[in-house]
């Protein structure tokens, strides 16, 4: 069944300011009523056939290259000032006096290759500071100074930068830091990623999983697979992108958070929605906004007092059924907070099977972003752990759910459930105007997992192709973020976010992979 818009709608978007997805993508009666059959879909209808640009991915460059400059030889303005009172520094002093953004401290490098170097700085100070580092005008990074008094290196790695003068400041508006010295030396290898010998977490994947995980894995690292979220119960974003850029993102993500609640129209309409997307050749992925199990309507930690440490148990519960959890429950072995999570789980489990029943595989990302804190499930590590297991135990085990790829963002590696419950590890980034490749991100990741695809799972702008391939940041995929950082409430492109021409040029060109690239991956 094919669908388009016939009317602007006003007010498309109900929306809810989101710490960690931007603006929430919600149910809208608006939409859902304006969506009406037509035998002409949006594809059919468009007559757009941008020009198609032709970017390649070169050898990442390493010519040698090692410098350091004294920071008594630097730029000094304002009232910093060479000082020696403060034990072991090297050369012939040290700055000091950052007071303000008027009391400046600059060093030189001349660099004569564009490649990537990592920028060690050696600074001392009395108390625990943070201080931001700029290259040329642009800050990068953060330095932190424990408060031991003595000199201590920070060094922040791969950082891309282009031949010629390179001019290194740190700004540090509440002062007492001292300045040592500065040390650039270039960067011979920044990826050490190899999935190549990587196989699928659940040993009991069916032949769509891992048709589509063998997929992900070829294509890592050549090419960057582009994905769009989707307002819950439609394809409104995706057909969008359609319409701006002439392709149809290759993933649509939608979000299962409505069958959790009551039964609506847009839940109703969600799973139909990845069937038709899956015969179109798309690929299917799901996150789960998880409101309160206990039912307050939320699943904001600031929003809800709903406590997951409640729900912890030592009892074997993933793989019971039901009748014999509602027992334990009864018997008070295991609290409300459990069985309402169980219960949830299980409704969950429900929806998903139905794609595998249609065999869809599914890029599944539950309980994202726990470790910034912002979600119940975000209180402590430890909880946050039980309760992956848990799922994942329960979904892959008890329902047979042998469909999904499971994907982890917390974003920080005390978090990381571990590679035998994961598949693909992302992160979800919100630089408003950044159109750089994220290299620092991606590595970042590595350190975590070196034998994952690596993911940006959403992003409120999609970044320069260009500056991918420059970076040699080649994500596995970047899913775009969808209500107000893609559209305006008249449903126009927002262009403060992303750019007409800039997401045109993202969408048409050799190094990513929209739907109508795509392989066959339907299993015969």
């Amino acid at each position: 069944m094919k669908f388009k818009i016939l009317t602007v709608i006003a007010c498309v978007f109900s929306i809810l300011v989101a710490t960690g997805c931007g603006t929430r993508i919600h149910d809208n009666r608006d939409i859902i009523d304006n969506y009406v059959e037509d035998s002409e879909s949006v594809a059919e209808s468009s007559e757009m056939e941008p020009e198609q640009t032709e970017i390649k991915v070169g050898e990442i460059r390493y010519v040698k290259f090692d410098k350091t400059v004294q920071a008594e030889d630097g730029v000094i303005s304002g009232k910093t000032k060479i000082a020696s009172e403060r034990k072991g520094y090297k050369g012939k002093g040290y700055v000091t006096g950052f007071y303000g953004n008027d009391n400046l401290w600059s060093v030189s490098v001349e660099l004569k290759d564009s490649q990537f170097y990592n920028i060690a700085v050696t600074t001392a100070s009395d108390k625990k500071k943070t201080s931001k580092l700029a290259v040329n005008g642009e800050i990068i990074g953060e330095i932190s100074n424990s408060g031991k008094k003595a000199f201590e290196t920070f060094s922040l790695n791969n950082v891309y930068m282009k031949k010629g003068s390179a001019v290194i400041t740190i700004i540090c508006e509440k002062g007492d830091v001292d300045v040592d010295y500065v040390r650039v030396t270039a960067v011979k290898n920044t990826i050490t990623s190899d999935v190549s010998k990587t196989k699928i977490s659940n040993k009991n994947a069916d032949e769509q999983a891992q048709k589509l995980y063998e997929y992900l894995k070829s294509a890592f690292g050549k090419q960057v697979i582009l994905g769009q979220h989707d307002t819950v119960g439609t394809h409104f974003e995706t057909d969008k992108i359609f319409e701006f850029t002439g392709k149809y993102p290759a993933i649509r993500f939608g979000d299962l958070m409505m069958f959790t609640e009551d039964e609506n129209i847009s839940a109703q309409n969600e799973i139909d929605y990845a069937i038709e997307w899956s015969k179109e050749g798309g690929i299917v992925g799901y996150m789960w906004h998880w409101q309160d199990p206990l039912g307050s309507g939320e699943y904001y930690a600031d929003k809800t007092d709903f406590d997951l440490s409640k729900a912890m148990t030592k009892q074997k519960i993933a793989m019971l059924t039901p009748e014999d959890i509602e027992k334990l429950h009864k018997e008070k072995k295991i609290s409300d907070e459990c069985m309402a999570i169980i219960n949830d789980i299980d409704k969950i489990s429900e929806q998903l099977k139905i794609l595998r029943d249609n065999d869809i595989a599914v890029i599944w990302r539950p309980l994202h972003e726990a470790s910034n804190g912002y979600f119940w499930w975000g209180n402590d590590s430890d909880s946050y752990k039980w309760l992956w297991k848990l799922l994942y135990e329960r979904q892959t085990s008890y329902h047979k759910l042998d469909n999904l790829i499971w994907v982890w963002s917390a974003q920080n590696v005390d978090w990381y459930v571990g590679d035998e419950m994961c598949d693909i590890i992302s992160a979800d980034i919100y630089d408003k105007g950044d159109l750089s490749g994220q290299k620092n991100t991606m590595l970042f990741l590595t350190k975590i997992c070196k034998t994952k695809p690596i993911a940006i799972s959403e992003c409120g702008n999609l970044p320069d192709m260009n500056l991918v391939a420059e970076d040699n940041a080649l994500w596995s995929y970047i899913g775009n973020w969808g209500g107000n950082y893609l559209l305006n409430e008249d449903g126009s492109l927002n262009e403060e976010y992303n750019a007409k021409e800039q997401l045109i040029s993202a969408y048409n060109n050799s190094l990513v992979v929209t739907r109508d690239k795509l392989p066959d991956l339907k299993v015969k």
